[in-house]
């Protein structure tokens, strides 16, 4: 008897689809910030010290920096010198893009929800804490960045709004105008083809533009666990192929899997762009731990903030040509 893969059927067609997530979205915004709010208590979790009003901390003066920054009152209580530190206060912006395409309806029993389902969660409550952290956050393709407190359910109605249109059909947005040093956080499976995937990373971040992509899998798509006579749908253009023995391909998939997996590392690692995988058999909230944590360990030194550094930089030392001064 031919097999289909597990819930592909019930999502051929785009109402479908509409249905299915106009009725998991008030659950899905809940629990993104439900989830949200348990991680890290509103706190800003990417503290750096910079430009700003709000006092951080203080720290040992060193010899390369002017007399004037010494603040004289702490350490005339210790026998070494101190600065002041402020914290870095300035908002930056974060464009998010959630693949709602047909193959991220893909749900296996192993997995506790569909990709598509997980994406918006996941979406969602890293919006939710983006937001809290005084951040401007937009959607690629629905919404601009916007620096609003209730920014989640307006979030979960335009992603509604453009799952009916044609958001869901046209993939990965291109044409976006996103200015440098702002960051992308594209949430999809990133199964198709590297021929027509990558130029778009390429489009996106040759901009100074910083990135992480969030790989949304099920575990079955990964292990390929099956086995016997199976008929294989492709969720994107509706063609079937039957195998007769799906056990024989998996070592062969698995190189495949793995393949393209690392072409999709090797092409982040060229944009220093960051590359995170979850599975819908484990929980949304360590996904988002994880996606989080990511974002708090390396947002300064391989996103916008590298770029925005660097373009200081750049322009620093074009002042000092054009006035004679040397630079060190």
């Amino acid at each position: 008897m031919n097999k289909v893969l597990p819930e592909t059927s019930n999502f051929e067609n785009l109402e479908a689809r509409a249905q299915r997530l106009s009725a998991a979205m008030p659950n899905l915004v809940l629990s993104a910030r439900q989830i949200a709010h348990t991680l890290v208590h509103g706190d800003h979790g990417r503290r750096r010290a910079g430009p700003g009003e709000t006092f951080w901390q203080f720290r040992p003066y060193t010899n390369l920096e002017p007399a004037q920054r010494i603040d004289w009152r702490r350490s005339a209580s210790s026998d070494h010198l101190y600065v002041r530190e402020k914290e870095w206060d300035t908002a930056h912006t974060f464009w998010i893009w959630i693949d709602l395409g047909p193959s991220m309806w893909f749900h296996s029993k192993l997995a506790s929800s569909s990709k598509a389902e997980r994406a918006c969660l996941l979406g969602l409550a890293v919006a939710e804490l983006l937001v809290r952290s005084g951040e401007r956050v937009g959607v690629l393709g629905l919404m601009r960045p916007s620096m609003d407190r209730n920014l989640v359910p307006q979030i979960a109605e335009r992603l509604l709004f453009g799952l009916k249109s044609d958001y869901g059909k046209q993939g990965m947005p291109i044409g976006q105008d996103i200015k440098r040093f702002s960051e992308v956080i594209l949430i999809s499976d990133f199964l198709e083809p590297k021929a027509s995937l990558f130029p778009k990373f390429q489009n996106i971040g040759g901009n100074q533009v910083g990135g992480t992509l969030v790989q949304v899998i099920d575990p079955v798509e990964e292990s390929f666990p099956f086995k016997g006579r199976i008929e294989f749908k492709d969720m994107q253009q509706s063609d079937k192929i039957v195998v007769e023995n799906a056990g024989e391909l998996r070592t062969r998939y698995a190189a495949v899997f793995q393949e393209h997996k690392s072409q999709l590392q090797s092409v982040c690692k060229t944009l220093n762009w960051g590359h995170l995988q979850h599975h819908t058999d484990r929980p949304a909230r360590e996904g988002l731990l994880h996606l989080y944590g990511f974002l708090s360990s390396h947002y300064y030194a391989t996103g916008a903030m590298s770029h925005e550094a660097k373009g200081q930089s750049e322009a620093k030392r074009g002042a000092h040509s054009l006035t004679g001064e040397d630079t060190l």
